[in-house]
């Protein structure tokens, strides 16, 4: 199951807004969970993500939007988050240090042949 929490705006911006977007996402694709947190329960969530101040969304914990989005454009990123698919707009996490690719040894340039 999807999961898409709405981040409130820590100045109350645009929260009427926000609130309508998390309640027609909900009747319309009420197989995702949709959250709305207040701006005093968005407040550590923002700081989590390194944002300051709001309004932004999250798609199972990562941050998708920030800001408000096209209610079309939400849906086709959260069907494709749904569906496993990555998109090239997502933020990729950092990559491990194991993961990393190791370097390979420089090999000498083979010598020419002889004319």
């Amino acid at each position: 199951m999807v999961t898409v929490t709405f981040l409130s705006s820590l100045q109350d911006f645009q929260e009427t807004r926000i609130h309508e977007m998390a309640d027609r996402l909900r009747a319309d694709h009420p197989e995702w969970k949709v959250e709305f947190l207040s701006p005093a329960d968005s407040g550590p969530v923002l700081a989590k993500s390194k944002l300051q101040f709001g309004p932004a969304i999250l798609v199972d914990n990562r941050v998708e939007f920030v800001g408000i989005p096209r209610y079309r454009m939400l849906v086709e990123r959260v069907a494709m988050v749904g569906a496993g698919k990555v998109s090239p707009r997502t933020a990729q996490p950092p990559p491990t240090p194991a993961a990393a690719p190791s370097a390979k040894p420089a090999t000498p340039p083979s010598p020419a042949p002889p004319l």
